[in-house]
């Protein structure tokens, strides 16, 4: 790879990477005025749309009915399950708190691969799970008087990672047969069946208090963190090792803690400076077991934040 090639690749990390620790922040601040399920469904059209538009590109959006009805039962783990627990739970605890959680989506994808004996249990494994939960207890247990932070929002977030891990285990077999665009593009445009009717309970009073400042932030949520990332994501895995892109994951919560100090002015406490630490570190720990594979969700949120 010549280094214009691999400047580009570093460069859509980069960015894939940014946005998706940005995204917490900006589901916080849209929530405030956004109805969620409102602004689930606007997010994920616009997701759908753009990401349609590629996969026309790619003349690839005729699939067999198996795989539509296949892809439409994992959506309804993610992105439906994933995004109602992650966006529910942003609104009661801190970005920085539901960023430092999500970040475990890999550890819990191997203790479910454990409980159906996919994987074989090693001491860096188990002391890196060990360290990150760790991570999250001492987040959870001593941030708890952090301003804006809930142990119900704590445990909603968990939900969504439980969510992620679930859809991660049952793709495998999926990804044999459709390209990871498809499986993207199709379960955006899935959960639509689902945060269309829920959105419209929500009425329409609320756009007259849109401000330019959220309709941005809906903007960046459904094109740059949802469909913009991922196609990132997608253009780095083809010019890099994908052990460089799975740990460049673990750059998530430092982005959305530094960001959330300095755009909500919120304090760096020592349990989040702590707890993100011990996450950062215990993921790694297992990800370094993994060097050889190609990683199926990356680990980090779908958009997946």
């Amino acid at each position: 790879m010549n280094s214009g090639s691999s400047f580009r690749a570093y460069a859509a990390l980069l960015f894939a990477m940014l946005v998706w620790g940005l995204s917490f922040l900006a589901i916080k601040d849209a929530i405030d005025i956004v109805p969620i399920f409102s602004l689930l469904f606007i997010r994920f059209l616009l997701a759908a749309v753009f990401l349609g538009l590629w996969v026309g590109r790619q003349r690839s959006v005729r699939l067999p009915k198996r795989d539509l009805l296949g892809l439409a039962g994992i959506s309804l783990l993610s992105p439906i399950g994933y995004f109602l627990f992650e966006t529910f739970g942003i609104a009661h605890t801190q970005p920085s708190h539901v960023s430092v959680i999500i970040a475990t989506i890999p550890l819990a994808v191997f203790l479910i691969a454990f409980l159906r004996r996919q994987e074989q249990p090693t001491w860096k494994k188990t002391l890196g799970i060990l360290t990150a939960y760790a991570g999250v207890l001492s987040l959870i247990g001593l941030g708890r008087r952090d301003v804006g932070a809930s142990l119900f929002g704590d445990l909603l977030i968990f939900g969504a990672v439980l969510c992620a891990a679930f859809r991660t285990s049952l793709i495998k077999d999926v990804l044999k047969r459709v390209t990871p665009l498809q499986l993207t593009f199709y379960q955006f445009f899935f959960s639509l069946f689902v945060f269309a009717p829920l959105a419209a309970t929500d009425g329409a009073g609320w756009m007259s208090r849109l401000t330019a400042l959220s309709v941005l932030e809906i903007l960046f949520l459904g094109i740059f963190c949802s469909a913009g990332a991922f196609l990132a994501m997608h253009y780095a895995l083809t010019h890099l090792a994908a052990t460089q892109v799975a740990v460049s994951a673990n750059l998530i919560p430092a982005i959305t803690l530094f960001a959330e100090a300095m755009l909500f002015r919120a304090p760096l406490t020592s349990a989040k400076l702590v707890g993100t630490g011990l996450v950062i570190g215990g993921v790694l720990l297992t990800q370094r077991t993994h060097a050889t594979r190609r990683p199926t969700s990356l680990g980090v949120p779908e958009r997946g934040g």
